[in-house]
């Protein structure tokens, strides 16, 4: 396999659509896990080190079951680590606090049907995986006061699995007009702690938020800790984007992470 991700992408687009060989590929974005080009209406998405064919299943299995639109797989390149689809309407969310006061509602819909889906309806799709919270604090990196906070309440792990996105962060919502348009990137959806899904919204987009996205969702168990565990994840993905952002020099992950430090550690500031 060639190891450039753009020429993956340019490759496996002269392949399966030739129609478009002759159009330019220009990148959109790059995360830890993929890179994303655009080629005439059509997004090409360079994975690095985990299944496209296997994420290409899992998005038509969720697709009739959820209420917010999600990719709509145009090909697969196993091979080539490619997955194409038409590119859906809307901007991030990342940066962009203004744009989220009626979001909540519909977030909290979408989590509700999508942790209601039939676990073994993905089977060989999403990983079980059924990972201990204080695992997340293997390597982590940040502030000492904020790790010590993190090491002295470490969640019990979750009973309950479910079908979820597993990395629902702003950069992975789409919104245009006040609607949600898209939810992209569901290359770490797994079965696993439903808490997670709450815990990226809640560091993103605050307290108030959390409570409108968990109203609509039909409400939290009181037992299984699960508000400790959103609590938990949530200030973790904070130190985990911010160092992130600080060696990619990515001026919007470092500054939403800091902005999220007063609402998640609220006794160091």
């Amino acid at each position: 396999m060639d190891s450039t991700p753009r020429r993956r992408a340019t490759r496996s687009l002269r392949t399966h659509v030739p129609e478009l060989a002759a159009v330019a590929v220009g990148e959109l974005g790059q995360g830890l896990d993929n890179t994303a080009f655009l080629a005439g209406g059509l997004v090409l998405r360079v994975a690095q080190g985990h299944s496209v064919l296997r994420e290409a299943g899992l998005l038509t299995a969720i697709a009739p079951h959820v209420s917010v639109p999600v990719p709509a797989v145009r090909f697969v390149d196993q091979d080539a680590g490619v997955l194409a689809y038409p590119l859906l309407p809307g901007r991030p969310l990342l940066g962009r606090r203004g744009a989220v006061s009626r979001l909540a509602r519909p977030l909290g819909r979408l989590l509700s049907e999508l942790h209601a889906i039939d676990t073994a309806t993905v089977d060989g799709l999403a990983p079980l995986e059924d990972t201990h919270p204080g695992e997340w604090l293997e390597n982590l990196d940040g502030p000492p006061e904020m790790l010590r906070i993190l090491r002295d309440n470490v969640p019990r792990p979750a009973r309950r699995r479910v079908l979820a996105h597993a990395d629902l962060g702003a950069e992975h919502i789409l919104e245009s007009g006040g609607a949600i348009t898209g939810v992209i990137d569901w290359s770490d959806a797994a079965v696993t702690d439903p808490a997670l899904d709450f815990a990226r919204l809640y560091r993103d987009f605050g307290p108030d938020f959390r409570t409108q996205v968990v109203n609509a969702y039909g409400g939290l168990p009181e037992t299984d800790d699960v508000r400790e565990r959103i609590t938990f994840f949530a200030r973790c993905a904070a130190l985990e984007d911010l160092a992130y952002g600080r060696e990619h020099r990515r001026s919007e992950y470092t500054r939403a992470a800091e902005r999220s430090l007063a609402w998640l550690f609220p006794s160091v500031f």
